[in-house]
């Protein structure tokens, strides 16, 4: 086997830092600002001419020496940042120079070239960082589905964050979950026994998007042993994320995933050669959201598609009855649950998830041509798309959990679908026995509201400043906390006000629809 040499390499690098796998989950697509086209066409008949001509259009093609440990400077090309160190660009006795150093300062590979990642940053690295990221391990079946709170518990809810910690934090604190006191990396859960869902989309079109989950997850876990809950959703942006598309990154978000995983892995492993698996497309983030990925079993493993929470049930973007047929049960034979419904939707994300479908890693880079690499990175895109349940699949105008818009849109306005009304209905008897309405994110607003008789609550405010930049604002539900036993809907703004759920029902007069667009 030989390693594909250094001018190769920056050849990949040059073409796949002007191109995006993007929106399509069936057949990932290039993206450039001129043009779409499938990837096949983009770089499988790509000659070794065109990427020869491609690199001489760079004046720097070769990453500068800062000394003689194998690591260099950052190499940036059209404002994607690469690092590039000795053992990616040079030939097999590369390999035999990274051991033989390692050896020497005892500190031996902690990776077989196939294996996965994880181990690097885990219980076995000496500082153990994906920690920082692990949700309380969800059961399903159970945490997904709590029908029965204690009278007056109070259950939060609030939507799409979007890497901005500025406005998660707004949110907690909204919420009276956090100590205001506390800090981003050091916060204090608040909230007692309270029941907090954020309805997903933490990813995307902000610079803090792990920061926010080390929060999130934090909280999380303090949460539960106050007796209370913090539960995450999956939403479409971490559905693109998990399958390698990451069009709607920003460029400091992909620089926070490159200092906060990238440097750590290739320092712990004594080598970044394990990038080029990735074939220049944001090789730090795809290896962190992918199935079987460094954050799958910590962080997505326990991340929910849907739950019920008391009366209510919450989802990214919407659920119909068609997801929710054959809800839970129990086999007459064995005894043991069956899930269907909601828990089905959260069992087949997990099992997803949790599998790396592309198979064996080659942390080694161990390739002997261009395309070669290119194919690989192909296969992984496209095996994790393949193979990704309904319930986190679509696309733009889709009908899945984390796609749909049939309850949402236009924004602030009663529902354009004729039938919204029937559907969510259905929906709301599939859910539960109890289940009064669905409260839902995706769709920003300019408050939260209520539309279809109050059974659909729309909570994304587009607070992110990637977004909307709008006020932050939180729903909070008082089970059982009225007349007969009715729950208290409440909306909490971050002047401290608490606004009865009944004066956020939609008018019919707002024509404005700020998202009737791709996203």
């Amino acid at each position: 086997m030989r390693f594909v040499d250094s001018r190769s390499v920056l050849q990949i690098m040059s073409m796949m830092s002007g191109h995006f796998f993007v929106t399509s989950f069936s057949r990932p697509l290039a993206y450039s600002a001129s043009r779409s086209t499938t990837l096949t066409h983009a770089f499988s008949s790509a000659s070794k001419s065109s990427f020869v001509s491609s690199r001489r259009r760079s004046s720097r093609a070769v990453p500068r020496v800062l000394d003689n440990t194998n690591r260099h400077r950052p190499f940036a090309r059209r404002g994607v940042e690469l690092q590039f160190f000795s053992t990616l660009l040079g030939d097999e006795s590369n390999k035999e120079k990274d051991q033989s150093r390692q050896q020497q300062e005892n500190q031996p590979l902690l990776l077989d070239p196939k294996a996965p990642l994880r181990p690097l940053l885990s219980e076995n690295s000496h500082e153990n960082h994906l920690s920082r990221y692990t949700l309380p391990p969800t059961v399903i079946g159970e945490d997904d589905y709590r029908p029965t709170l204690k009278k007056g518990q109070r259950v939060v809810a609030f939507g799409d964050i979007h890497g901005d910690i500025s406005a998660l934090r707004s949110f907690l604190i909204t919420a009276e979950l956090l100590d205001p006191e506390s800090t981003n990396e050091e916060p204090m859960w608040a909230g007692g026994d309270a029941i907090c869902v954020q309805t997903g989309d933490v990813l995307d079109r902000g610079d803090d998007e792990l920061a926010c989950f080390r929060l999130l997850a934090t909280l999380a876990r303090q949460a539960k042993k106050a007796g209370g809950a913090l539960l995450l959703l999956y939403g479409n942006h971490e559905s693109l994320n998990a399958a390698g598309l990451f069009q709607y990154a920003n460029p400091g978000g992909n620089t926070e995933f490159d200092k906060t995983i990238g440097a750590r892995i290739d320092y712990n492993y004594g080598s970044n050669r394990w990038r080029l698996q990735f074939a220049g497309n944001e090789p730090s983030r795809w290896a962190s959201f992918e199935p079987g990925g460094l954050l799958a079993e910590n962080l997505l493993g326990n991340m929910l598609v849907a739950c019920v929470v008391g009366r209510t049930v919450f989802v990214h973007a919407g659920l119909t009855s068609s997801h929710l047929r054959d809800g839970n049960s129990v086999d007459e034979e064995t005894g043991k649950k069956k899930y269907g419904g909601i828990s089905q939707l959260n069992e087949e994300a997990r099992e997803w998830i949790l599998k790396a479908h592309h198979g064996d890693n080659n942390n080694w880079g161990e390739y002997n041509t261009v395309e070669e690499v290119i194919a690989t990175a192909q296969n992984r895109a496209k095996v994790a798309s393949k193979t990704m349940p309904d319930c986190l699949g679509g696309g733009i105008g889709a009908s899945s959990p984390v796609w749909m818009r049939d309850y949402s849109q236009p924004n602030d306005k009663e529902p354009k679908n004729p039938k919204a009304n029937a559907m969510i209905a259905e929906a709301l008897k599939e859910s539960g026995p109890d289940v009064q309405r669905m409260v839902m994110g995706h769709t920003p607003q300019r408050n939260i509201n209520a539309a279809l008789q109050g059974k659909a609550w729309r909570i994304d405010v587009g607070a992110s400043k990637g977004v909307l930049g709008g006020t932050p604002e939180v729903l909070e539900i008082i089970h059982m906390g009225g007349e007969n036993d009715e729950d208290i809907v409440n909306i909490l703004t971050v002047d401290g006000d608490r606004i009865s759920g009944k004066e956020r029902s939609v008018p019919d007069d707002i024509i404005m629809d700020f998202f009737d667009m791709k996203r």
